[in-house]
C-alpha cells in the first residue's frame, strides 16, 4: 500500500466519521426529549396509581341516620 493510498483511506475514514457524528448530533436532542417525556409520563402514571390506591384505602364514612319522632296528636 502506497502512502497516497493510505492517506486516501484515512481521508475516507475521517469523512465517514464526520457524517456519522453529524447524524448522531442531529438525533441526540429529539431522543433526549423523548426520553424525558417518557420518564415524566411514567412518573405521572405511577403517582396517579399510588394516589388512587391510597384513596381506595380510606374507609367510607358511616351512614348518617336521622330519627324523626312520630307526630303525636
Amino acid at each position: 500500500m502506497t502512502d497516497d493510498e493510505e492517506r486516501e483511506l484515512k481521508q475516507e475514514l475521517l469523512m465517514s466519521d464526520v457524517r456519522l457524528r453529524r447524524k448522531q448530533e442531529f438525533w441526540e436532542t429529539p431522543r433526549n426529549i423523548a426520553i424525558l417525556l417518557g420518564a415524566v409520563a411514567g412518573l405521572t402514571a405511577a403517582g396517579a396509581g399510588f394516589l388512587g390506591f391510597k384513596l381506595g384505602q380510606i374507609p367510607p364514612p358511616p351512614p348518617i341516620i336521622i330519627n324523626i319522632p312520630a307526630a303525636t296528636k
